[in-house]
């Protein structure tokens, strides 16, 4: 029985989505009302899907952040709620680190999260779960999970967006699959 999994970096994901809706003419959109499955299920509509994980990093408050990083947590956690609505297991992994920089801008950077995708695809492969690992990522440090997957008889497919691919994946998987602007759109409610 094939088993496809979808493994998708959270942040890097939301980002892109984010960034072509206000190319669009929708900044500001609020991407916790987004339909994420709708948009999924339709580029995946000849392949289904059998368990979908987002990857976030741990938010937390930081005591010389105070405000911006509450504000941080509180859409972090609106965000989690709406996307285990719609059936996503989501996962938890590494932390989001605090930088002050000279300007005093405050910035935040997950650490952490692309080593646990790449543990959950060697996994998922070596366990039996998955042969065919759907990655939607731009992080060319997981193309040692990849090629340990492949090598291992999964098919592994690269799962981007065309306005900002990643050519290290598309090369290092057996397929990919790139979004366009207009499919992103069209599941913004």
């Amino acid at each position: 029985m094939t088993k496809t999994h979808l493994l998708i970096d959270g942040q890097n994901f939301i980002n892109r989505i984010r960034t072509i809706l206000a190319r669009s003419g929708k900044k500001g959109y609020d991407i916790t009302s987004y339909d994420y499955w709708g948009f999924l299920n339709e580029i995946f509509k000849e392949r289904p899907v059998d368990l979908a994980s987002i990857y976030f990093a741990k938010v937390r408050e930081h005591r010389d952040t105070l405000e911006k990083s509450h504000e941080l947590v509180e859409r972090h956690e609106a965000l989690k709620a709406h996307l285990e609505s719609q059936g996503f297991r989501y996962v938890t992994s590494g932390t989001v680190q605090s930088r002050i920089g000279r300007d005093k801008e405050v910035t935040f950077q997950e650490k952490g999260v692309d080593v646990r995708i790449a543990v959950d695809i060697v996994t998922a492969v070596l366990d039996g779960e998955a042969d065919t690992i759907i990655l939607a990522s731009s992080d060319s440090d997981l193309q040692p999970a990849i090629k340990e997957a492949r090598a291992r008889g999964a098919k592994v497919i690269y799962f981007g967006f065309s306005y900002r691919r990643n050519k290290g994946l598309e090369l290092t998987t057996d397929e990919t699959v790139l979004v366009t602007n207009a499919q992103v759109v069209k599941f913004a409610k």
